[in-house]
């Protein structure tokens, strides 16, 4: 029999929980570590679509990367993804900053997406094992920001890519996912020409721009939705007696002008 702990600590194993911000809620969020698995829906988001699939499908447990409850909740309303979930019998295991800090976790990811040289250099390492945020990658050839911005498009399937050109050739690459560009600062010391993140906040551009550091935002869904398969993937090959699948409704919930 698989369990919801059997899981677990195939995920601990590979991105330990224990390297999850102070501030994070990943790990098991509802459900029993005892509790029997025989289908596993693998997300990005758990929304109310996920939770209806999950239940429609039968799944025991999600596994998601951003964590359902993230702060403290004080009520759970009907149309809340919790009341699903609980009233369905689903576990939920969230695998949030300890996936992205991880030696193979999202950056590393990124990078395979993007074709690059696969690097464990850590750009912020905050850890006491040397782990932290970002990875960067040294290329052989140099590209410029276009060129970057555009396999960023193709590489995570954005439908738009924001970006600030340095107008400098590109060879050290840096990449975190999600919100990563909160890390632009450690990057332009670490000594990237460039950096690419999900998600950046105007200062950083800013930053950016004054500093000569080529900054690209290719989207926080884009960057981080990429999880679902290698995490599919790897469980598949531990687990091959249970059925593991990604949602469906793992996708992009905004709508874009272009």
């Amino acid at each position: 029999m698989i369990t919801v702990g059997n899981i677990y600590d195939v995920l601990n194993k590979n991105a330990p929980f224990k390297n999850q911000e102070k501030t994070d809620n990943s790990g098991v969020l509802i459900g029993d570590f005892n509790a029997e698995i025989r289908k596993i829906l693998v997300c990005l988001d758990v929304t109310n679509d996920v939770a209806a699939e999950a239940i429609s499908e039968k799944a025991d447990l999600i596994i998601s990367h951003h964590p359902l409850m993230y702060r403290p909740i004080s009520k759970i309303m009907g149309n809340d993804p919790i009341h699903a979930l609980v009233r369905g019998n689903i576990s939920l295991i969230a695998a949030h900053t300890n996936l992205d800090v991880a030696f193979g976790g999202l950056p590393t990811m990124m990078l395979e997406r993007l074709g690059f040289p696969v690097s464990e250099t850590v750009i912020m390492p905050f850890n006491p094992d040397g782990t932290g945020y970002g990875r960067i990658a040294e290329l052989g050839a140099a590209v410029s920001a276009t060129e970057l911005a555009e396999r960023c498009k193709k590489a995570f399937g954005c439908t738009v890519v924001r970006f600030v050109d340095s107008g400098k050739p590109l060879k050290k690459i840096g990449v975190s996912s999600g919100g990563g560009g909160e890390i632009a600062e450690a990057a332009f010391y670490a000594g990237c020409d460039a950096l690419v993140c999900g998600e950046v906040r105007h200062d950083k551009m800013v930053f950016a721009a004054n500093m000569g550091l080529t900054l690209i935002e290719a989207g926080h869904f884009h960057t981080e939705d990429i999880f679902c398969e290698p995490i599919r993937d790897r469980l598949r090959a531990e687990f091959p007696e249970i059925i593991i699948e990604k949602s469906k409704y793992s996708k992009d919930l905004c709508s874009y002008v272009t």
